[in-house]
């Protein structure tokens, strides 16, 4: 599958351009990667179940899902997220939640994240998560209708 850049995703997708580090990759499912297309920056995204915490994960770890390489800490955690990616996976491909309820689209922080009814959410600042503290179900609702736009 071929790389596109933030800019020229951004362009495409919102036809305004966002300065922002490292490639997007265009998929069937949108998911912020890395510069090395590594999926939320390369952390075990089982971890924040099973640990409480976010784990960077390691190379040897990996899954391909949504045409991104996941990492995890262990191949216990590689194989629950196999069998299951959709229980694991932060909602929006992980991109920060908070921006995209502003009709923006970030790379999320993976050490700055909730859980809200089952799912994971990624924010890009501390601000963003104390935000959907407040209400989360409007910025989630606010931000799915953005993301239900994109291609």
């Amino acid at each position: 599958m071929p790389s596109i850049s933030r800019r020229q995703f951004f362009a495409l997708t919102t036809g305004a351009c966002f300065y922002a580090t490292g490639p997007l990759r265009a998929g069937s499912a949108r998911v912020a990667v890395n510069d090395n297309g590594i999926a939320i920056d390369g952390y075990d995204t089982t971890a924040y179940w099973t640990k409480g915490i976010p784990r960077f994960g390691q190379s040897g770890h990996s899954v391909n899902w949504s045409g991104s390489d996941w990492h995890f800490t262990s191949a216990e955690d590689a194989n629950t997220f196999a069998a299951n990616p959709h229980a694991f996976a932060p909602q929006f491909g992980g991109f920060c939640t908070r921006a995209l309820s502003f009709k923006k689209i970030v790379n999320g922080d993976p050490e700055v994240w909730r859980i809200h009814q089952g799912k994971l959410y990624l924010f890009a600042r501390p601000v963003g998560g104390e935000k959907f503290d407040e209400n989360q179900d409007t910025m989630i609702r606010k931000a799915q209708a953005y993301w239900d736009t994109l291609s």
